[in-house]
């Protein structure tokens, strides 16, 4: 219903253009999240993530591993006898960032990220639009819900979603039924 209203012009309500818009963006940025993870696991796979090995001097504690220089200093603390071995697994760690940053943008995977992020805040863009645009129509409240209905079978924890396009529905019809009353 709503791609024919689309396709035959009858489209006066601004949320049936704003659905039509939703579903072009939210499909471009799951291919473009499919897309992002594919070159991680990629890139993971030929020269792993970028992270060190504690050595501790305990045998009976297994190896820790860090991906992050404050995991270092919380693992090692910050005394004077760990200060040297503190120094080189940071200098090791920035270097195996530095390489994984440098295969990252070699491999397509920064841009990827990048592309994926503005996607993603054109959608989150869309969502407030919608939720916030009152239906002219039953049309128009079917794309709003349809706009809830897709995005949140995907993203089910997120904050507000699907009730502020709930609430949005509920006053549209109310002021639907009200100006045909």
């Amino acid at each position: 219903m709503l791609s024919a209203s689309l396709s035959d012009g009858r489209s006066e309500d601004p949320l049936i253009l704003l659905w039509q818009d939703w579903r072009e963006t939210f499909a471009s940025s799951q291919r473009l999240c499919r897309e992002a993870q594919r070159l991680e696991r990629e890139l993971a796979e030929t020269i792993g993530f970028p992270r060190v090995e504690i050595p501790l001097n305990d045998p009976g504690r297994p190896s820790v591993v860090a991906t992050d220089a404050r995991q270092i200093d919380r693992v090692l603390g910050k005394t004077p006898a760990t200060r040297s071995l503190r120094r080189r697994l940071k200098r090791d760690l920035a270097a195996a960032q530095a390489n994984w940053d440098a295969e990252a943008a070699a491999v397509g995977l920064t841009s990827a990220v990048e592309r994926e992020a503005a996607a993603d805040r054109r959608v989150d863009e869309l969502l407030r639009t919608a939720s916030r645009t009152p239906a002219r129509s039953i049309p128009g409240v079917i794309a709003k819900l349809a706009i809830a209905t897709e995005w949140s079978e995907l993203e089910p924890d997120a904050d507000g979603y699907p009730w502020d396009f709930i609430r949005g529905v509920l006053a549209d019809l109310t002021a639907l039924t009200a100006n045909e009353a």
